[in-house]
Order: C-alpha cells, then sequence, then structure tokens
C-alpha cells in the first residue's frame, strides 16, 4: 500500500514537471500583460559572460516566472489564498473592501518627501520668482480606508509638515483633503474620477484668481465601460471593472493638444481610442508626457497656467478650459527641472503644483 501511494505520488509529481516543460516548449511568450500592465521578461540570451556574471541565472528566473502556464490562474489563486483563507490584510500590498481595490502607500519615506519638497523649492527659484504660485496634494485612496479599516497608514499631518517645512512661504497651499472623498476616485485605479472633480477645479481656479464658474450643465458626460484600473490587475481577482466617464463641452471640443515629446502632432483633448490599450485612462490627453500644451482659442481669458504635476492632471486640466485658454503641463518625472525652460517660457502666467500622495512619497522620482 506505501509503495502504491508513493508510485501516486511520484506520478503525479512528473506528469506536473514534464507537462509543466511541455507547456513551456509549446505555448507562445507572451510579450505583455494587460492585467499588471508591464512588459513580461522574454527568453534570455546564453553566453559565457552571462552564465560567469550571475545575470543569465536572473534573467532565466525572471523568465520562468512571467511566462509560467496559466500564471494568471496561478496569480488568482494565490490571492484568493491570502486574502480569503488566511484572512491577510493584504496580498502584495493590494486589499479589498466590498468591491473596492486598493494598494498601501506605506510607510511615510521622509527623506522622499523633503526631496519632493526641495524639488518645488528649486523649480520655484529658477523660473517662478515673483509669479502668482499654488501647490497642492492630492490624497491617495488610502486616506479614505487604511487606517479606518485596521491597515498600516501613512501619518498623513506629518506629510504635509514635510512638506510646508520645504516649499517655499512664498506659494500659497490649497487643502484638498477635505473635499474629497473615497467615492471621488475610481474603485480599482488610483486616479479621480473627472466626472467627480468639478468642485477640485473650481477650488483651484478660485485659489488662482481666475474669474471662471466651471458648472455641470457646462458639459456633457460620456461613459466608456468597461475599465479596468490599474489595481485590477494587480488585485488578481475576480472584481468588477469600473466605468471611466469624461467630460466634454465647446472648449474641449475646440482645443488642441501638442506634445514636447511628438513635435509637429496635434491631439485632441480626449484620445478615445486609447481606451481599448494598455491603460484606458489614457483616454486623457493621450497619457503621459513630458511637457503638454492645451490651446483653446474659444476659451472666454486670456489668462495662461502652467501645472506641475502627476497623472490626476491628466483628467483635470481639461475642466479649467473655461478659465484658461493655455495651460501647459509639465512632468518632472520625464523632464528635468533645467531643460523646462527649453519648453516653456515663464512670464504673466498662473502656476500649481499638482502631486498625489505616491509620488511625494517618492520624491526622488522628480528630475
Amino acid at each position: 500500500m506505501e509503495k502504491a501511494k508513493n508510485a501516486a505520488v511520484l506520478a503525479v509529481f512528473l506528469a506536473f514537471l514534464f507537462g509543466v516543460a511541455f507547456l513551456f516548449a509549446v505555448l507562445p511568450d507572451s510579450a505583455l500583460s494587460f492585467a499588471e500592465r508591464r512588459r513580461l521578461a522574454q527568453r534570455p540570451g546564453l553566453s559565457a559572460g552571462a552564465v560567469l556574471d550571475g545575470s543569465f541565472m536572473d534573467d532565466l528566473e525572471a523568465y520562468l516566472l512571467d511566462q509560467f502556464p496559466g500564471r494568471d490562474g496561478w496569480r488568482a489563486l494565490n490571492a484568493a489564498l491570502r486574502l480569503g483563507l488566511l484572512r491577510r490584510l493584504d496580498s502584495g500590498g493590494i486589499y479589498l473592501i466590498g468591491d473596492a481595490v486598493f494598494k498601501l502607500e506605506y510607510p511615510l519615506k521622509e527623506g522622499q518627501v523633503r526631496a519632493a519638497a526641495e524639488k518645488i523649492a528649486e523649480v520655484y527659484g529658477m523660473y517662478l520668482s515673483g509669479m502668482k504660485v499654488c501647490w497642492s496634494i492630492v490624497p491617495d485612496r488610502n486616506y479614505f480606508a487604511a487606517e479606518q479599516s485596521g491597515r498600516p497608514a501613512l501619518d498623513y499631518d506629518r506629510l504635509l509638515q514635510l512638506m510646508k517645512e520645504g516649499v517655499p512661504a512664498e506659494l500659497s497651499y490649497v487643502d484638498l483633503f477635505g473635499e474629497l472623498s473615497e467615492d471621488d476616485y475610481f474603485r480599482t485605479d488610483p486616479h479621480w474620477r473627472q466626472d467627480r472633480v468639478l468642485k477640485i477645479a473650481q477650488k483651484l481656479a478660485d485659489a488662482m484668481g481666475a474669474d471662471a464658474a466651471l458648472t455641470e450643465e457646462d458639459f456633457t458626460a460620456h461613459e466608456l465601460s468597461p475599465f479596468y484600473g490599474a489595481y485590477w490587475g494587480q488585485s488578481a481577482l475576480p472584481v468588477a471593472p469600473d466605468t471611466l466617464v469624461y467630460l466634454e463641452s465647446g472648449y474641449t471640443r475646440s482645443a488642441t493638444v501638442e506634445s514636447a515629446d511628438r513635435p509637429g502632432e496635434v491631439l485632441p483633448v480626449y484620445t478615445v481610442e486609447r481606451f481599448s490599450g494598455m491603460d484606458g485612462y489614457d483616454v486623457f490627453l493621450d497619457g503621459a508626457a513630458s511637457v503638454l500644451t492645451i490651446t483653446c482659442e474659444t476659451a472666454p481669458t486670456d489668462r495662461e497656467l502652467v501645472i506641475f504635476r502627476d497623472s490626476n492632471a491628466s483628467s483635470l486640466a481639461p475642466l479649467l478650459l473655461g478659465a484658461y485658454a493655455k495651460i501647459t503641463l509639465v512632468d518632472l518625472r520625464y523632464i528635468r527641472a533645467d531643460m523646462v525652460g527649453n519648453y516653456v517660457d515663464f512670464a504673466h502666467q498662473d502656476v500649481l503644483f499638482l502631486y498625489g500622495v505616491p509620488v511625494l512619497n517618492s520624491g526622488g522620482i522628480l528630475k
């Protein structure tokens, strides 16, 4: 009986081992993971140098993990076991509350926050002295859920204190924490929902002295679904997708977008065909770019605005076209501060620094 049992175990093990090897041999490698929004490791080249320095084994391990047959199913099983059976508070930093997916932002990295504040001070000293400049923080969704659900939470008061210590006193702080709630964000994505932040656009316009009344009646809402946010794929669980809503107005329809990364190409404010790509949020201003300029010749004003930003501003900026004829967006994750002057002529614009908590907590990524 014992021999039969051992033989059965060995047979199952060998069947699994050779079955996986067979699948590795016959299945084509995938280049991208749309669920995880990243490129997958490819089969490494074999060379004496790579073997000797150990890089071949590292690359091979990454390749085997990324191309493992049925990988998404194993990821889903692992997450379900961790969060369900084992009752873990998170799985790889991802956690669920009801049908909403969150990603932990913890711990507070004080050095990184100081670096972000120093970068703002550097840009101010380099280009903006004497100009009207505001700065604001977009809270991440953990602000509304992590501590309340018993999970590790940032000290947001300390983060704000560090920022105020490092940002020059000449800049005006605009507090958004009390203006937002969890419902203002997607359930499966870190970004706020454009259809919920018109109030934020109005508050920022007021803080910068722009004479504009940004009302819902000026916009037509268009829905795109299903929207699989960044956290949807990272959770590896069968969470219901979101619906992405973008707000169109006479100003957004007449506006054009130009990117310093693609000279000569003119884009619309909303690139709807990007919705079916790797990241549906790229509908807004066609995705990430170092410097973008939105020009609206039908705007009721000649005011101009420069936003130093992360991706939250991609959906916010179109709402401000009723207050500004030209909006320039600068993303210091993709361009060095000392290069910005090659693309932006700073003179009489309003200026806003708008960053989410995750970027400030990784402030060293700002160049």
